[in-house]
């Protein structure tokens, strides 16, 4: 049987002068032919032979996403040895954990990570091969002793001796670790057969060739980067192109520009696109928006006859992913249905596809002449899925059970943990964790995670994901995170943790943000049952913790809530420690700042001692709209100014509030007596309504009315 490089090496052969894999930097395009990809390849696995690195060695690569991280991919499996991609945002401690772990005897890394990379390295017989030593900003003499080799180095030698027929493909081809598993290291096994199955379970569902272009900006230590990224198009002479710089105008740059096919992407990234369509519709008047709810409903209606007007009426919009999208892809995490349904009706198909590190990436996807919304699609070819231990839960039409799946692309196994192995693998069929249902037409649609599930005292089974996607409802809700809190024997309720989303707050020019965001949860919880309703929450300002796929490290959020709890500390006063910036602390360090700071301590409703710049003056001081207007008030008294009320509702933060203060100080904006009498007047502090003697008339008119209610 042959290797996935068997594979490749068949590609490049059929196709030499196609452009494989190109990068695209901010001034210029850099960009490699299939037969140049294979020598950069083959030089590397030549040294790795001709350097005493045998056939099942791992091999780890630290670095971003680059045509040389494909090359020392392919060299290291072509040479028989395993490649163990590790996460670019682990810390020394985090590489040194898997190092060790996975036994690794070499690591391929790029400048951006030396440091990293030789601090982990420290107690370790490791050395580093350099990406890119070109781009190195000290002198290579530093790090000597740390580094074996170069790959220009690699690719400047002539002697190249190689051969890759003796791999067997029950070999290991790639070790890659689960998410957030450093404290409990899981290498997952996957073999030169396991990538080969992958490729063409993946192939009999998206077909795709030498006139795609696939745009690749998911990490390629994540599995469905590889598989979308570098598995899938590297054996059918396709184009994949990498962004040196990962950002909006890039990537928009990128689809536009180089003719991008396939696109395969977490679902953030269609959230950031849906929303800012949708912003721009709700600019409009009535009647414009009128008209685009009339010609989505036409899109909607006509799509069922396989028809789809939505690329005339939307075309700006379509054009934003290029003229040549075939196939856009999401995974990694949940995808809102209603944001799915939304780009239906606006002529453009997103299709889910689900898998885990465990089965080499895609098992299950979305067809584009099948997208069942709602479901992440039917089985691969090759691929058996069925649902184990089904349940039926409450208010639910059909049972919801374990996702099982079979077939080729199941691991070998967890490196070095056979407990772990035998807990997952059971007579062929991998166990995934994963709860979902099947329905008549054999899509699958998942519910949640087995072990994520709350089980309340009373024996009711929460899936928090529904909880979740519930409350989200709430355009002031930007995340929120459901767990379950025990209080004692028998008693138990729903906890969340909220993140607010600021940038409706602000648009909406809403001050009292938590009022806010508790009538939306009071009028959400009267819709469910009331073992589903949230029994308290707190909120958080930052966001909730995620992996690199966008999935919430529940046990993360669980574990500050419940140090923070253990601690008795108030819901309202839950932050993280914050380090100030130079900026901050420049401007901290002013004078009048100084003063400023002194006076809002003495306003603060908070026990934190420290003020910090950048403090929510609801959610982190607690002045409510009354306290906020008293604040300026003393403010202005201590340092001269005037800001109007109008102006206090866009102001949320303490830094914002100061310098608002000192513009209008600086500019000779400062409202006169009078005219503060009127603002004041608007909406007064308590002072200021107490000092203030009301006029004679109407006491006479108030007094015969009080009189007769005592009366």
């Amino acid at each position: 049987m042959p290797t996935f490089y068997d594979r490749f090496r068949e590609c490049a052969e059929h196709w030499p002068t196609n452009v494989a894999l190109e990068i695209q930097k901010h001034d210029r395009l850099e960009s490699f032919t299939y037969a140049e990809l294979r020598n950069m390849a083959e030089a590397i696995a030549s040294w790795l032979l001709q350097n005493g690195h045998k056939p099942g060695q791992r091999i780890a690569i630290l670095a971003d996403n680059h045509p040389r991280w494909v090359a020392s991919f392919l060299g290291i499996i072509a040479a028989g040895c395993t490649a163990v991609p590790l996460d670019t945002a682990f810390h020394a401690d985090q590489v040194q954990i898997l190092l060790k772990d996975s036994g690794a005897s070499l690591l391929f890394c790029n400048s951006k990570y030396l440091q990293t990379a030789v601090e982990a390295i420290s107690e370790m017989p490791i050395k580093i091969i350099l990406t890119n030593p070109g781009e190195l900003a000290v002198d290579s003499k530093t790090y000597s002793t740390h580094v074996a080799s170069d790959l220009d180095a690699m690719f400047s030698s002539s002697q190249k001796i190689f051969s890759s027929d003796n791999i067997s493909a029950n070999a290991l081809a790639s070790l890659l670790y689960t998410s957030g598993t450093t404290a409990d290291p899981k290498g997952v096994m996957l073999t030169h057969a396991n990538l080969l199955g992958e490729v063409e379970a993946v192939d009999s569902w998206a077909r795709i060739g030498p006139d795609d272009a696939v745009l690749g900006i998911l990490p390629l230590f994540h599995v469905l980067s590889q598989m979308a990224n570098l598995l899938l198009p590297l054996v059918n002479g396709s184009r994949v192109v990498y962004l040196e710089t990962l950002n909006t105008t890039e990537l928009l740059r990128a689809l536009k520009d180089r003719r991008i096919t396939a696109f395969a992407v977490v679902p953030q990234f269609f959230y950031l696109i849906h929303e800012r369509i949708f912003k721009e519709i709700g600019k409009q008047g009535r009647l414009s928006r009128g008209v685009v709810a009339v010609m989505m409903a036409i899109t909607r209606f006509s799509r069922r006859f396989r028809f789809n007007p939505g690329k005339l009426f939307f075309r700006k919009v379509h054009d934003i992913f290029g003229e040549r999208m075939r196939y856009l892809v999401t995974g990694g995490s949940p995808f809102d249905p209603q944001i799915a349904t939304d780009f239906h009706a606006l002529g453009i198909d997103v299709l889910q596809a689900y898998g885990l590190t465990e089965t080499t990436g895609g098992a299950v996807a979305a067809s584009p002449g099948d997208n069942v919304i709602g479901s992440v699609g039917k089985p691969l070819e090759g691929v058996e899925v069925k649902i184990i231990d089904a349940a039926q839960p409450e208010n639910r039409a059909v049972p919801i059970g374990e996702v099982a799946i079979r077939g080729a692309i199941v691991m070998k196994g967890y490196w070095n943990r056979p407990d772990a192995t035998a807990q997952v693998l059971k007579d062929g069929w991998l166990h995934t964790g994963d709860l979902g249902y099947l329905d008549s037409g054999g899509n699958l649609f998942l519910t949640g995670r087995k072990k994520e599930v709350i089980i309340l005292s009373n024996g009711k089974n929460i899936y928090p994901e529904e909880i979740e996607t519930h409350y989200q409802r709430s355009p002031f809700i930007k995340e929120i995170c459901v767990m379950g809190l025990d209080l004692g024997p028998g008693s138990d309720k729903l906890h969340a943790v909220v993140v607010p989303n600021f940038d409706v707050l602000k648009e909406r020019k809403v001050v009292n943000s938590r009022e806010v965001i508790r009538f939306d949860i009071d009028g959400l919880s009267a819709k469910l049952p009331s073992t589903k309703r949230l029994g308290s929450y707190e909120i958080w300002q930052e966001d909730l913790p995620r992996t690199t796929t966008r999935k919430v490290k529940r046990f993360e959020v669980e574990k500050r809530v419940r140090a923070t709890r253990g601690r008795n500390e108030s819901d309202a006063e839950v932050r993280p420690p914050t380090v100030l910036s130079e900026s901050d602390s420049a401007w901290l360090r002013q004078p009048v700042v100084e003063k400023a700071i002194s006076i809002i301590k003495q306003s603060s409703k908070s026990s934190n001692d420290t003020v910090l710049p950048s403090d929510n003056l609801e959610l982190d001081l607690g002045l409510d709209s009354m306290q906020r207007v008293e604040l300026l008030v003393a403010l202005e008294q201590q340092l001269g100014g005037g800001v109007a009320e109008s102006q206090l509702a866009e102001i949320y933060t303490v830094r914002e509030l100061v310098d608002a203060i000192l513009a209008s100080t600086a500019t000779g904006s400062e409202l006169s007596t009078s005219e503060k009498r009127v603002e004041r007047d608007k909406f007064a502090g308590w002072e200021s309504v107490l000092q203030q003697d009301p006029p004679a008339a109407e006491l006479r008119t108030l007094a015969p009315a009080y009189l007769a209610d005592t009366i």
